[in-house]
């Protein structure tokens, strides 16, 4: 057994015999589920502030798509990061408190600079390897290679959670193992320069195409462009100032352009155009929850997308589902023939 497990299984001991102390009822067979700690940072990559958003998604993901979540960081290189990634698994049956064997565990080895995404065997249906291995080179590696490690591991989960089916059959039975080695490895460079594949802050051409439009649905469609081209410069001015401030300090990934142009081209058809003043609004159906207004200002120069203000006034819940965070913005005046909820998630009248 390596040094690595051992004390793995001794913080593991640890664990269980203060939580059975607590309790007074050593032997209760009830404490075979005894929450496993959502978060072991050996390698010390997360701030506290990290930990405790993970913490809350973990929380989000067992209540409402019933599955155990843990993220492990290694201080010292695993040798065999999958072997460790079951060990691990199987020691702490993680997945027992969904009610099956619904784990996943995200390992991250800095020094080896690998990542293993371990999926337990209920959730091999859900989530196939080229998924996992989609999502750790698309999403995780930017922000890790970003020294982000945090937001990579929040954007990928969410990216996951997004992926998983709305519907999904009753909960299997307990399984005496919990982990078929099922999920994905891959390279993960920590706190290096982003390439142009992830950023491309220079390009003077995407700068003189992706300016101000002529109507607020010309701007849409100009960011699909955008999109579709995986252009991430911040500085474009189809942005307002604003939202150019904001991009400086937001990154974007290839995976994350991907499905929002999916959901665009999916529903474009739909979309509603509503102006006041220099303000308008695109928005699509109140049942097409994953698909977020878009709000615009028009300028000197044409209309331009407000991406800062949307980040301000619409929020996503566990499933991706965009509500308002206040109805106390100027855009309101595109949704009269609508009501919200004391959420903020809309319905037609």
């Amino acid at each position: 057994m390596t040094r690595t497990m051992m004390r793995v299984l001794a913080k593991i001991v640890k664990l269980v015999l203060l939580s059975l102390f607590a309790l007074g009822c050593v032997g209760c067979e009830k404490h075979s589920t005894l929450p496993l700690p959502t978060v072991v940072d050996e390698a010390q990559l997360l701030s506290s502030v990290a930990e405790q958003r993970i913490e809350r998604l973990a929380a989000s993901m067992l209540e409402h798509q019933r599955i155990e979540l843990q993220v492990y960081t290694l201080a010292e290189v695993a040798g065999d990061l999958d072997a460790l990634a079951v060990e691990l698994v199987e020691q702490q049956r993680l997945g027992q408190r969904s009610g099956s064997a619904r784990g996943l565990l995200l390992l991250v080895d800095p020094q080896a600079e690998q990542v293993r995404v371990e999926v337990g065997y209920d959730l091999e249906g859900v989530f196939s390897d080229l998924l996992i291995a989609r999502i750790e080179r698309q999403q995780m590696a930017p922000f890790f290679a970003a020294n982000r490690v945090g937001d990579g591991i929040e954007a990928s989960l969410e990216l996951l959670v997004a992926e998983q089916p709305q519907h999904e059959s009753a909960p299997a039975a307990a399984r005496e193992k919990y982990s078929g080695g099922a999920g994905a490895r891959s390279a993960m460079t920590i706190d290096q320069p982003l390439d142009a594949e992830f950023i491309d802050s220079n390009d003077e051409a995407a700068r003189r195409i992706f300016v101000p439009q002529p109507s607020p649905l010309a701007a849409l469609e100009c960011y699909q462009q955008i999109l579709a081209r995986h252009i991430k410069d911040p500085e474009l001015t189809i942005y307002t100032a604003a939202t150019r401030e904001f991009f400086a300090g937001w990154l974007v990934t290839d995976a994350q352009q991907n499905n929002e142009l999916r959901d665009l081209e999916r529903i474009f058809y739909q979309a509603e155009v509503y102006e006041q003043d220099s303000l308008a609004v695109i928005r699509f159906s109140a049942t097409e929850r994953h698909c977020p207004p878009y709000l615009l200002q028009r300028s000197k120069q044409g209309w331009q997308l407000d991406f800062s203000t949307m980040s301000k006034t619409i929020g996503f819940n566990h499933r991706n589902q965009w509500f308002f965070r206040h109805l106390s913005h100027p855009f309101m005046f595109a949704f009269s023939d609508w009501r919200f909820d004391d959420n903020g998630y809309p319905y037609t009248k």
